[in-house]
């Protein structure tokens, strides 16, 4: 096996597509969908064509920051009204998610032409704190603002997707605010974006981050990053700023659906408002289901502990 990150003939060693340091974070998350292959196991996502050396030294320094960020800001669950303030390293988050991406698309076969001996430099050495002017990440939050309880849906707190679709218009054309009717947009555009070569969304439990790799030439850059930081709700991180207040990401058509990344100006923020004053401002039972969804969480922890 020729090592996918120095280049070495050698046995190769697993290599946890999300690290295992978050995997534990989650360990009532205990099933995979592979939704590519269409597929459900018990087992993590792996790949193994990583030697030793680069799996257990060179990158493990990223599995431990990706750890400590996600456990202290991200294990808890958001509502619409909390203000939540991180502290980040923004070489750090590129680094991460470009791991996670790179293992993602070697483990579906996928072109990673994108991953030169630049990027794999980048990675593997700890020292490299610059980050690349041709990565951008943006951050938000992931909150359930919709009265469907996250478990109806499955228990899907770790998720990841190859190439999110931008929606450059709002998925609600109007709502009659007299009558309460809602009505669709039945042209909904997608956003596209010049030299884009790999982009991914992963959702951690409560946060969400887009990742996006333009052609390393490209002259539009920065247009694209205007674009994204006045079109969508999210923040744009840098490299100039080691706090950040993050914004809802979410509504309740995207909240399940979250690889479609909709406009900061949709209508169906309002549309989720309107439903929950008719409930009288609160879920009542999606909260008192959700109560209880808490304690079979412990039980499924302690049934199905990580790493037996």
């Amino acid at each position: 096996m020729k090592c996918a990150y120095c280049g070495q003939v050698t046995k190769g060693t697993k290599e946890h597509i999300i690290s295992s340091g978050i995997l534990d974070l989650f360990s009532e998350c205990y099933i995979t969908f592979d939704e590519t292959r269409r597929k459900t196991h018990l087992s993590d996502p792996m790949v193994k064509d990583v030697c030793s050396e680069c799996n257990n030294k060179r990158i493990s320094y990223i599995d431990s920051y990706a750890k400590n960020v996600i456990s202290k800001y991200f294990v808890k669950e958001y509502r619409e009204n909390d203000k939540v303030e991180i502290e980040y390293d923004y070489t750090m988050i590129q680094k991460m998610l470009l791991k996670y991406a790179f293992n993602d698309m070697r483990a579906h076969k996928d072109d990673c032409s994108f991953f030169d001996e630049e990027i794999k430099h980048f990675l593997t050495d700890s020292g490299d704190t610059t980050p690349k002017e041709y990565i951008t990440v943006l951050c938000g939050l992931a909150v359930n603002v919709s009265p469907i309880p996250d478990a109806f849906m499955g228990n899907l707190k770790l998720r990841w997707a190859k190439e999110p679709v931008f929606f450059s218009n709002g998925t609600i054309d109007y709502i009659d605010y007299e009558t309460g009717q809602v009505h669709i947009n039945n042209k909904v555009e997608k956003q596209t974006f010049i030299d884009l070569r790999v982009s991914y969304v992963f959702r951690f439990n409560s946060v969400q981050f887009l990742l996006l790799c333009w052609d390393k030439t490209s002259a539009d850059i920065e247009q694209n990053k205007t674009i994204l930081k006045y079109q969508y709700p999210y923040y744009l991180m840098n490299a100039n700023d080691k706090t950040a207040i993050i914004p809802i990401c979410t509504d309740e058509g995207n909240y399940f659906q979250f690889n479609h990344i909709h406009v900061s100006w949709d209508l169906r923020f309002e549309v989720g408002k309107m439903r929950k004053l008719a409930s009288g401002g609160r879920f009542q039972y999606k909260e008192l289901y959700e109560e209880a969804w808490k304690e079979e969480e412990k039980r499924i922890i302690d049934e199905h502990p990580r790493g037996e």
